[in-house]
Formats: structure tokens, C-alpha cells, sequence
């Protein structure tokens, strides 16, 4: 029997492992995602039989559940779901679903009782990691110009792996990012507290960090996941004051880190951004991950 109960910093010793099961390569099944976001999205976890079970508020669905994580067969999983909605008369909401695991649940009988929606904002920007290392061939010869325009703009210029030490520095070019930028949207004042929360339990969260820096400044730094053969980029910051600063970070971030069988880097979704869908498309992604929503309005009446 599912009992859920909210997700916290000290949980996560206890389910880091979980996410090695994320097969999708979807950025919601990442130890970041799930940890930067708990809180906007009421997120609660459930341990059971061997398996990780989430619950999470999305605005415009109420609560869903992504897929669980872990070595159990999905039927079992969905039953477990299913009677703790049944349990509290509400339906079942899967969100987010990849599409390869879609087609898994409709052959596990939910098919005729659900209804399934794509995510188009939702969809996740998967990039070949060589691709963004040197921004090598024709596609790409934008990014390339913006790199060789910061280089030869800036000749002093330093990427390094960062560590709890360059918290309070990174906090403080933090805070002059967030002046420089005028937006009510709750989810973004939500990522820069996340992000000091990030620098002040650095060891905790065990990320990769990197920071770029020219003329003595932080032009920008990005904090990263590792999950099989996919690197996630969690959080990018930099200053649109240096030219070619973006480009820069992204192609260094992935020389140092995405290495020893790592093939992919998620960039993560675009939640609906125009302009972040532009950038992100103008990186020319090898796939968009899909993502669907599944309803199921009558659990009690799946037989599992």
C-alpha cells in the first residue's frame, strides 16, 4: 500500500540510486529535476516492494504520477497506483509519460479506459554531446561564430570545475543575474532559490558544476547530472553582456563533463517559452523526447 509524504534534502541519500532506472532519458526522472522543483510542485514520494513512487502537483492536472522508478514490473506498479486512487476516489493521472513507455502501458490494459495527450511544452531537447562540444559542421556554424567572437574578445578566459568553496562568489554573480532581469513568473524566482540551494548544499546534491570566467568576472556557470549515457543540464546561468558567453559555457560544460560513455546531453524542456524554444531548436537537438499525459477516470475499475 502507497503512503506518501512530502520530498526532502535529507531524502536524498536514500533515493539517489532510484534514477538510475530512468531508461527515457526525460529530465523528470532525474534526482535535479525532482529535487530543484519539489517544492512549486508539492512533490511527494512513496517507497513500496522495492520501487520509488512520486506524486506531484502540475498545474491545469492536479496530481499525477510520473512512472515509478525501480526494478518491479510496470504491471504491478500501475496496480499500486490504481488501488491508492481508488483508495481516495480520484482518478489516475501518469505525467510524464515517454513515449516509448506509453505504448507499455497500453498494453498493460489501461488502453480502452484512458485518455492519452502529447506535452508539447513539456517535450524534452536531447542533443548529441559531440555536437555540442565544438559545434562542428554547417548546422551548427552560428554557435561556432559565437564562440570564436568570445575568444577573440576575450583572451583571458577560464573554465574550471567548481566546488563548496566558490559558493558565496557564484551566489553573489546570482544575485546580479536576477537584478538584470524583470519576471513575475513565479517558476523563475522558484529556480534562483533553488539554485542558492543547490550552491549552499553542493556535497549534498553531488552535481557536476562548472564556471566560466574572462576579465577577472563570472561570466557564467551550469550545474549538471550524469545518468547512464546522458548528461542533464539542471541550471545555466551567464551574462548576455559577454558575447558569445552562452555558447561558450555550453561547449565547455560538455568537454568537461561529458565524457567516460556519456553520448547525450538534456537540455531539458522549454515550458512553453518561444523565445527558449527558439535557442533551444538553433542547437539542432538529435531527438525531441516526447512526453504524454494518461488519465484514467475510473481506477477502481482496472483489474491488476
Amino acid at each position: 500500500m502507497l503512503e506518501f509524504k512530502p520530498l526532502g534534502l535529507e531524502d536524498i541519500p536514500r533515493l539517489r540510486n532510484y534514477f538510475s532506472y530512468n531508461r527515457a532519458r526525460i529530465c523528470d526522472a532525474t534526482l535535479g529535476t525532482a529535487m530543484i522543483w519539489r517544492e512549486m510542485y508539492h512533490t511527494e514520494y512513496a517507497l513500496c516492494e522495492g520501487d520509488l513512487y512520486f506524486k506531484v502537483g502540475v498545474p491545469e492536472m492536479g496530481e499525477t504520477f510520473p512512472l515509478p522508478l525501480g526494478p518491479g514490473e510496470l504491471r504491478a506498479k500501475i496496480g499500486r497506483i490504481a488501488e491508492y486512487c481508488c483508495r481516495h476516489n480520484m482518478p489516475i493521472s501518469f505525467y510524464p509519460v515517454p513515449e516509448e513507455e506509453m505504448r507499455q502501458l497500453m498494453d498493460e490494459g489501461i488502453g480502452r479506459a484512458c485518455v492519452a495527450v502529447a506535452n508539447r511544452d513539456g517535450f524534452d531537447y536531447l542533443y548529441r554531446a559531440e555536437d555540442l562540444k565544438y559545434f562542428k559542421g554547417r548546422k551548427l556554424s552560428g554557435q561556432r561564430n559565437h564562440v570564436n567572437k568570445f575568444l577573440k574578445t576575450y583572451g583571458n578566459w577560464s573554465f574550471r570545475p567548481f566546488g563548496q568553496e566558490d559558493a558565496p562568489a557564484l551566489k553573489e554573480f546570482l544575485d546580479r543575474y536576477a537584478a538584470g532581469r524583470d519576471k513575475a513568473a513565479a517558476s523563475f524566482h522558484e529556480d534562483l532559490a533553488k539554485t542558492r540551494e543547490v550552491l549552499d548544499h553542493w556535497e549534498e546534491y553531488g552535481f557536476l558544476g562548472g564556471m566560466l570566467t574572462a576579465e577577472g568576472q563570472i561570466v557564467g556557470f551550469s550545474i549538471n547530472e550524469i545518468v547512464g549515457d546522458t548528461m542533464f543540464t539542471h541550471i545555466e546561468k551567464a551574462q548576455r553582456d559577454f558575447q558569445g558567453g552562452y555558447q561558450m559555457l555550453v561547449a565547455q560544460a560538455a568537454q568537461q563533463f561529458a565524457v567516460d560513455g556519456v553520448e547525450f546531453i538534456n537540455r531539458e524542456d522549454d515550458a512553453g517559452d518561444l523565445g527558449l524554444r527558439s535557442s533551444k531548436l538553433s542547437y539542432h537537438p538529435v531527438r525531441l523526447l516526447e512526453k504524454y499525459s494518461i488519465t484514467v477516470e475510473d481506477p477502481c475499475g482496472l483489474e491488476f
